[in-house]
């Protein structure tokens, strides 16, 4: 070692000697901290690991917020990708940034949850950045002024767009709720007083009273429109109801007695029972439709074991159902309804279906007699065929003549 190295040697161990116990890395640190950490100039080891670099471990020890939420997943250091290092760094003196330049061109703010647009985009850094991004929300409240005083609640957005207070004020056809008939006329203190009614879940009922139908569950745009809130225009298509005829005209409550739509009888008789003027003969659209009370559409031969035809096609219900509300316990003889005529026309020879039918063909009918006299041991020849009955059997007559006398 020449004379000149070991002064310059011998010099640098005197400067190290002079500066403490710390000397020597102070006096090897590449330049000033910057003034947030300027607790630790002179103590490398707060952050340095000899021979080791800076680990992420030495920054989040005193960044505690953002250790906590990256471990919660929050925010754009949740996400980041390499070291602490890659992007900050220090000694560049007191009040130089922390971020290193690269970092700082190629980062996306979109990347932290808070997208800058509109006049976030002009915004500088520390006009926002005044305090630990921990502390930092994204609440408008935190940076602007609520020129509101609270009545609005703190979510400045469902309003205002980031362009600009005034020129950013979202339309009504922004509005979620549309602003149509009777809502033309509102002001935006008549439903959002002191923050109200601001959720994305609001529902008429929020602002409407909710008793109005005896506080039904259902929702009230089933029903009504908010260009018109009467009349209401419920499409019973999707029930399972028939609703047609003369139930188009009804109102709602002729149905839904206390606005009660749930359990709503389906059955004819769950409305109409009170309307009945018979006997209970079953479900009344046995009978009955919709479309006319009065229609009688019974089938008698499926729903009723007395089968109808031939002339009995032709006769009304009230010729054999004679006494009014009563329609079962009528007779299933023939002799129920015709003995009196059989009586009248040739006297008493028994069961009528014997000799006469109800007929299924045009002509045929109660008349003529369908009875075979041959089966009686005396078949009928000759002039006999032309022969009334009564004449043979006189006592059959006079029988029921007497009977009447």
């Amino acid at each position: 070692m020449n004379r000149r190295a070991l002064a310059i040697f011998v010099g640098l161990l005197l400067s190290t000697a002079a500066l403490g116990a710390g000397g020597w890395k102070t006096f090897l640190s590449p330049g000033p901290v910057h003034k947030v950490h300027d607790e630790f100039a002179g103590d490398c080891d707060s952050c340095h690991l000899v021979f080791d670099g800076i680990p992420d471990t030495k920054c989040l020890e005193c960044h505690e917020g953002i250790r906590e939420r990256i471990a919660s997943g929050e925010g754009f250091h949740a996400n980041a990708k390499g070291a602490c290092i890659k992007c900050h760094g220090d000694h560049l003196g007191l009040k130089a940034t922390i971020t290193k330049e690269p970092a700082l061109k190629t980062f996306d703010h979109k990347a932290t949850g808070f997208d800058l647009e509109g006049s976030h985009s002009e915004v500088k850094c520390e006009t926002c950045h005044d305090k630990p991004i921990a502390e930092i929300g994204a609440v408008c409240g935190e940076c602007h002024e609520d020129v509101h005083e609270g009545f609005f609640g703190d979510a400045c957005n469902a309003c205002h767009e980031p362009v600009a207070w005034d020129k950013g004020l979202k339309s009504l056809t922004d509005h979620k709720v549309p602003m149509l008939g009777g809502h033309e006329e509102l002001f935006c203190n008549d439903c959002h007083a002191g923050g109200e009614h601001l959720s994305k879940d609001t529902v008429c009922k929020d602002c409407h009273d909710e008793d109005a139908h005896d506080g039904t569950d259902s929702a009230c745009d089933q029903c009504h429109k908010v260009d018109g809130w009467k009349p209401a225009e419920f499409n019973h298509g999707p029930c399972s109801c028939s609703f047609q005829g003369k139930h188009q005209t009804a109102s709602c409550l002729d149905c839904h007695e206390d606005f009660d739509f749930s359990d709503t009888p389906e059955e004819c008789s769950g409305c109409h029972l009170a309307d009945r003027t018979h006997d209970d003969l079953g479900g009344c659209a046995q009978c009955h439709t919709a479309g006319s009370w009065k229609d009688n559409l019974f089938d008698h031969n499926r729903n009723s074991d007395f089968k109808i035809d031939g002339e009995h096609l032709e006769v009304s219900c009230l010729e054999c159902h004679t006494t009014e509300g009563e329609f079962k316990g009528a007779p299933a003889e023939c002799a129920g309804c015709h003995q009196e005529a059989g009586d009248e026309a040739h006297g008493d020879f028994g069961a009528c279906e014997e000799c006469h039918t109800t007929g299924v063909a045009a002509g045929e009918g109660w008349k003529p007699s369908t009875f075979d006299h041959a089966t009686t041991g005396f078949e009928l020849t000759g002039q006999h065929t032309r022969t009334n009955c009564q004449k043979c059997h006189e006592d059959k007559v006079k029988g029921v003549q007497e009977k009447g006398e």
